[in-house]
């Protein structure tokens, strides 16, 4: 696979939150007094997140007035009056914070592998706008050439006008550009429709239907072995 510039998905693929997303919805249920299964905090979460457009009242998908009308009706759904804005507050303080996120292993050695072989690195990441922030803290800021987050870009993956935005900041053509996320639609299948080539990162062999066999690998330490530098 020949390529000058790689892209990478930002949560998940380099680094992995250290209590899960539904877990830390749950603790802060329980704090309002609402005790509910994990499963059906996941279930709930998912539900509002996949009822909730992409552009709501002018606010893009993971932007801050976007989490605010999700805390809202998320509350709604279980039945809680807590105030929505104090409970979106302290959930994005503990999303904000490095500490909270444990980078993979494999990722450092393999940016660093590919920058050293001259490669322009990016992630391309549907998140919010202090994504920036939580790489510096997380030290993997100095390894990219740009960040390009969906709350600020106002657009999200799998749009392929990210992966455009991407490729505009690093002044690079599609057919030169390799994408590596984990996610089967939002980063195999969204950066293989925006012209680009696609690796599905399948840390748990979870995946092996959603790719072709070619385009998955098991871990980062794989990409420097399946490029050829151009």
């Amino acid at each position: 696979m020949r390529t000058s510039v790689v892209l990478f998905d930002a949560g998940g693929t380099l680094f992995t939150e250290r209590l899960s997303r539904d877990e830390v919805y749950a603790r802060e249920l329980r704090a309002l007094g609402v005790a509910l299964p994990l499963e059906e905090v996941a279930r709930l979460r998912a539900a509002v997140h996949d009822e909730l457009p992409e552009v709501f009242a002018g606010c893009v998908r993971y932007s801050e007035g976007w989490f605010r009308e999700f805390t809202r009706r998320l509350l709604a759904r279980v039945g809680s009056a807590a105030d929505p804005e104090a409970v979106r507050c302290r959930l994005a303080q503990h999303f904000l914070q490095a500490e909270s996120y444990v980078v993979h292993a494999d990722a450092p050695p393999a940016l660093d592998a590919l920058r050293a072989h001259g490669l322009r690195l990016a992630v391309v990441s549907n998140w919010s706008d202090r994504l920036p922030v939580l790489l510096e803290g997380l030290g993997l800021t100095p390894r990219f050439d740009a960040v390009v987050v969906s709350a600020l870009v106002g657009a999200s993956k799998p749009d392929p006008a990210i992966f455009a935005e991407a490729l505009r900041r690093l002044d690079a053509p599609a057919a030169a550009a390799l994408h590596v996320g984990d996610h089967p639609r939002n980063d195999y299948d969204g950066a293989r429709s925006a012209g680009l080539a696609a690796l599905l990162l399948d840390r748990t062999g979870v995946h092996a239907r959603d790719a072709a066999p070619g385009d998955l690998i098991r871990s980062l330490a794989e990409l420097p072995g399946r490029l050829t530098v151009g």
